[in-house]
């Protein structure tokens, strides 16, 4: 799905195999010692060292630690957002599409689960770093109301715009609740029960469709 806007971080974009195994190598450091000593406490001398790299070339790739992490999360955004909204659901009826979608950003959290606690972990240190998350939350929601607009199936009982607020709020708290939750098991078991659960929620708003079928597609 094309995007609206466009978010853009980091110094350069690698364009050989070499320059994105590099900076890849610096982001797995940079993320491995923010675990470790936190975002504030995180030295960019130490990161280069676990990547094996020159302390300069970081500045090749990123500006800041700051503008490392900003790259990171506009990165895993994209992710859940392209698997919350996949192009091959839209011929289904809305109440697969809604509980696909929603079961495609609960894997994508998911799978990113270690880099999202370190990301709010970061988030929480920087405020600079909190409004950039919302300014990729808000083109989502804005995203996903046109989406309701304009395609065929949906009915928002409101505001296509508060609908979406409404809808992305409740699946982006209830993943991320879920990823820091003990009770967390990777299995797909759990996303496949929350997604139901969120979608007999969801359909309340997103449609005035009597048959509001919540089981599973096949």
């Amino acid at each position: 799905m094309a995007r609206t806007a466009e978010f853009t971080a980091g110094r350069v974009k690698p364009l050989t195999p070499k320059g994105e195994d590099t900076r890849d190598a610096l982001i797995k450091a940079a993320l491995a010692e923010f675990s470790e000593h936190g975002y504030a406490g995180a030295r960019v001398g130490r990161i280069t060292s676990r990547a094996g790299a020159g302390y300069g070339t970081f500045y090749k790739y990123f500006a800041s630690k700051a503008d490392l992490v900003r790259m990171v999360m506009k990165e895993v955004y994209d992710d859940i957002f392209a698997h919350a909204i996949s192009e091959t659901h839209s011929a289904r009826p809305v109440s697969e599409r809604v509980y696909l979608d929603l079961l495609g950003s609960l894997r994508s959290f998911a799978k990113h689960r270690d880099t999202l606690l370190v990301l709010d972990s970061a988030v929480g240190a920087d405020p600079k770093l909190a409004a950039y998350l919302a300014t990729l939350q808000e083109r989502d929601v804005v995203e996903y109301a046109e989406i309701l607009r304009t395609t065929e199936g949906y009915c928002p009982v409101g505001d296509p715009y508060l609908v979406s607020l409404a809808v992305n709020s409740l699946g982006d708290e209830v993943a991320r609740r879920w990823i820091h939750s003990a009770h967390f098991t990777a299995s797909d078991g759990q996303a496949r029960e929350i997604a139901r659960l969120l979608t007999a929620m969801c359909l309340a708003v997103v449609t005035n469709d009597e048959g509001r079928a919540t089981n599973e597609p096949v």
